[in-house]
């Protein structure tokens, strides 16, 4: 699928630039792949329901730092987050997480995370704040890197984030995509994105669906801003085996599976005319907390400077919840899937106490488990 890609311009042509963008679309909607034209299920409407789940959608994305005060200038001054913490876990929590989480010996850190208590449902960041100083997983902004890619703020304003996003002095891959899309009865809606370059290499997406189109996560309804609602990986090489994982050990389902083609100022960054496959597989009834996975065709995979998981810095691990923690585990064994935490009770100071299974997912990603309090 190919998107037209504007510059944006001064604000007081806003008006007459996006409505410049509309008609430009309308005119060639024609261009567009028949992906775009053929009706089909949007992405928030599940062909199944939640009590057919195995695991649950994103629950928590785990981040590792050095520096706790970068991470909250972009999350809650950039994307109104709340923050709690820093907390400092108590020996005894200290040690189980670290034998939980592979941590090396002796490694001293604290916590810190990151809600929107206002759009419940939305994924809780955990920031793992090391005072010793561990290797970027990333070398560099951009997707061409395999492992976690972005995560996804919905939001209903994303002109107004794009505009405080730079006066903060944060960088985007390339101007703010805008184009016309398809609904799944055929009519069009106004579509508007850009990645932002956040700390540790750390993308933050800013996503907005129009023409009443549902956002991709809940949303603040006094200030429009919604998210973290999903997070992207670029999974070049490896996409059938993630799609495995993710459909055979999560029970997650499939709600696209496509070829697309970058288009001229693609928001990703990249140049026009690269094919990739498209995936997004969410949790069985969700409507938000899914993956979105990208392998780029006719292209080498290139890997990241280190191991995309813990304690390296940047996004390391995923956390989803289930109510059947030994069949996910049972799943794990037959299909060969690396343990790498067998289950067991932790603690931490924000969430109390748990049963967590930590996963080495086939792109060397952490996935932990968390079972469901009964």
């Amino acid at each position: 699928m190919k998107l037209t890609i504007f510059q944006q311009p001064p604000a007081y042509f806003k008006r007459f630039y996006y409505l410049a963008i509309l008609l430009n679309v309308l005119l060639s909607v024609g261009k567009l792949s028949a992906q775009n034209l053929t009706a089909q299920r949007d992405l928030t409407e599940p062909g199944s329901t939640a009590a057919e789940a195995l695991c649950g959608p994103i629950e928590i994305i785990t981040l590792c730092s050095n520096d706790p005060d970068s991470l909250v200038n972009f999350f809650e001054g950039g994307w109104g987050l709340r923050k709690l913490g820093p907390f400092a876990p108590s020996n005894r929590e200290k040690k189980s997480l670290s034998k939980q989480w592979q941590l090396p010996a002796n490694t001293n850190f604290r916590l810190m995370y990151f809600d929107r208590p206002a759009a419940p449902g939305t994924i809780l960041l955990r920031v793992i704040i090391f005072e010793e100083k561990f290797p970027l997983i990333r070398s560099a902004y951009g997707p061409e890197e395999n492992g976690p890619f972005t995560i996804g703020f919905p939001n209903a304003r994303q002109e107004k984030v794009h505009d405080k996003m730079l006066s903060l002095g944060y960088n985007t891959l390339a101007p703010m995509q805008a184009a016309l899309l398809s609904k799944p009865d055929g009519s069009k809606y106004k579509y508007l994105e850009t990645i932002y370059k956040g700390p540790d290499w750390i993308h933050a997406v800013g996503i907005e669906r129009g023409n009443g189109m549902p956002q991709l996560s809940n949303i603040d309804s006094v200030t429009g801003m919604g998210g973290p609602g999903y997070s992207a990986m670029n999974v070049t090489g490896m996409s059938d085996t993630m799609i495995a994982f993710l459909t055979q050990i999560l029970g997650y389902e499939l709600r696209r599976d496509q070829v697309w083609t970058t288009g001229n100022g693609s928001a990703l960054g990249l140049p026009a005319g690269m094919p990739f496959r498209f995936v997004i597989a969410y949790a069985k009834g969700a409507t938000s907390g899914h993956f979105l996975l990208m392998d780029f065709q006719k292209k080498e995979p290139i890997y990241s400077t280190h191991p995309p998981h813990l304690p390296n810095r940047g996004i390391g691990m995923y956390t989803v919840k289930t109510d059947q923690l030994e069949e996910v585990l049972t799943r794990s064994i037959q299909a060969g899937i690396s343990i790498v935490s067998p289950p067991r009770l932790c603690r931490e100071p924000l969430k109390g106490s748990y049963k967590s299974m930590i996963l080495l997912a086939p792109n060397q990603v952490y996935i932990e488990v968390i079972e469901r309090k009964k």
